[in-house]
């Protein structure tokens, strides 16, 4: 079954947030798009540099159609990245309509963005940091980020999160051991689990070779 967007953009909105970047408060901030572009330019400052971070325009009031644009952006910007950089093909069922984000406010569509710059996160060259960061979230929060990178890495996006179909086959038992562990030295465990699923994503996104354009 696949996650809800719109509940999957709560725990997403928890992690954005520590990024520290203006206008990310609320679900209704991320849809101008300028808080997802201060992340990706934290993610990967390279690739989503000065430049381009100063194409995404801050919105005043009800200008729908900035948003879109923002969005659109966006959007085309981490698709360049996953294929140049990471050497990923997105599929089809994982991209947004950044319309009805810009114009409707749609809360599912908005977590499928969301979901992709996680997959920016969680695969690029800081990725063993990113995966620390999400570590330190409460655990029914990485529990939910954890899902998300699952379905993200589906071979066959109609497989369940956690089954054989999927790159790494995280099920509840893996989950339990790299993100959930409530174990007395789990901070001494820490590092050598990061390195463990930063394996396990390489598998499933470092499938090319890496290069900046």
């Amino acid at each position: 079954m696949s996650l809800d967007k719109s509940e999957l953009c709560d725990s997403l909105l928890t992690w954005l947030q520590t990024f520290h970047v203006p206008s990310c408060s609320s679900k209704q901030d991320l849809m101008s798009g300028v808080a997802v572009a201060n992340v990706l330019h934290q993610i990967d400052p390279s690739w989503f540099n000065e430049t381009w971070l100063s194409r995404i325009k801050e919105e005043s009031g009800a200008n729908w159609r900035l948003k879109v644009s923002n969005l659109k952006k966006i959007l085309k910007s981490m698709m360049e990245y996953y294929h140049d950089v990471l050497g990923h093909q997105v599929s089809e069922v994982h991209m947004p309509d950044v319309t009805l984000i810009g114009e409707m406010g749609d809360v599912t569509e908005l977590g499928k963005l969301v979901q992709l710059v996680l997959g920016c996160a969680v695969s690029c060259e800081k990725k063993e940091e990113q995966i620390q960061q999400i570590m330190r979230l409460e655990e029914s929060v990485q529990h939910v980020v954890m899902t998300a990178i699952q379905e993200l890495l589906a071979k066959d996006p109609s497989a369940e999160p956690g089954s054989p179909e999927t790159y790494g086959d995280f099920d509840y038992q893996s989950r339990k051991y790299y993100f959930l562990s409530e174990e007395a030295d789990e901070k001494q465990d820490m590092s050598q689990r990061c390195r463990d699923l930063q394996h396990q994503f390489s598998e499933g996104f470092q499938t090319g070779t890496m290069y900046n354009r």
